[in-house]
């Protein structure tokens, strides 16, 4: 527990010294949101994924079945094509699904750590999370989803009802649908000045320091858990080296093959793309971590 405040005292200070600099350099803020969203993705992002194959091969091992990592790399790459294509011929359908799968992702850590059991509430906190994340910046976001959706898709229908709610009560809902038992309350009220500190952020810097600085590493401490490895964080973050590689060198590849008019008309937004195709094979493999029988189990001990 003491490890954990700690953690999150260090991310408000952290926090709270970037929009110090944003304040001082209005006119670096978008650089600056992009190094936080580099950094983040280099540190956690990535490497909490990088290391499915572990959880997969953990999973396999309490069902009493053969783990071979060529199959699951196969099942893994497959699906990330298969998303692909669905952006590629619907980027409506494909936005949907990235936020809905974010959402359910954030939800289930999230509420796992302030152990909180119900499915159907922890999606609607997802939901609401994503909201307070994405919506207060209305401008912004426009102009990323002009770049990758036709202007009459029905998402902007959408999107323009959830501009006319007042983003204070996605925070609120936030706090009450998390509000947790005596022993996590100091956790909680940290963790809601976190996210009231994301707000401050803009929309990439805010959602990438969320992202990672929070989800990541909570992740990365429920796989720690879930594996029974005995590994430190450091020792497994480690272990994530490979696929992190692995997973950069692909994207890496992906903008050299890649027009470049592409990168300078769509830009961050299509680099989000590419990072959300890792959503759906990640999410997949971590919802084992978050069955009952698992949080029943990491709550008893």
């Amino acid at each position: 527990m003491k490890s954990s405040i700690t953690y999150l005292i260090f991310l408000l200070i952290t926090g709270l010294l970037l929009k110090l600099i944003v304040f001082l350099f209005p006119q670096k803020q978008f650089i600056i949101e992009i190094l936080i969203l580099l950094l983040g993705v280099i540190f956690t992002g990535i490497p909490h994924g990088a290391i499915d194959h572990l959880v997969a091969k953990k999973t396999s091992e309490t069902r009493k079945e053969k783990f071979i990592l060529l199959h699951f790399l196969y099942r893994y790459t497959l699906i990330m094509l298969i998303y692909g294509c669905v952006w590629w011929l619907f980027p409506g359908l494909g936005l949907c699904l990235f936020i809905f799968l974010t959402a359910f992702h954030f939800g289930a850590t999230d509420m796992h750590y302030f152990r909180k059991k119900n499915t159907i509430l922890s999606f609607f906190y997802g939901i609401t999370l994503t909201a307070w994340l994405l919506l207060p910046h209305q401008a912004d976001l426009l102009n990323w989803l002009h770049l990758i959706i036709p202007q009459k898709d029905p998402v902007f229908v959408i999107l323009y009802f959830l501009f006319k709610i007042p983003t204070i009560i996605f925070i609120l809902l936030i706090g009450l649908i998390s509000f947790p038992e005596r022993s996590k309350r100091i956790d909680w009220v940290l963790f809601m000045l976190l996210l009231i500190l994301t707000n401050k952020l803009g929309l990439i810097g805010g959602f990438a320091f969320y992202f990672s600085g929070w989800h990541g590493y909570q992740a990365f401490n429920d796989i720690k858990n879930y594996i029974n490895s005995g590994n430190t964080f450091v020792q497994l973050w480690k272990k994530a080296i490979p696929f992190t590689l692995l997973s950069m060198i692909g994207l890496i590849v992906v903008y050299a093959i890649t027009p470049d008019s592409v990168w300078q008309n769509f830009g961050a937004p299509a680099f989000i793309i590419l990072i959300s195709l890792l959503t759906l094979p990640h999410m997949q493999v971590m919802q084992n971590i978050y069955n009952k029988e698992y949080i029943q189990e990491s709550q008893g001990s």
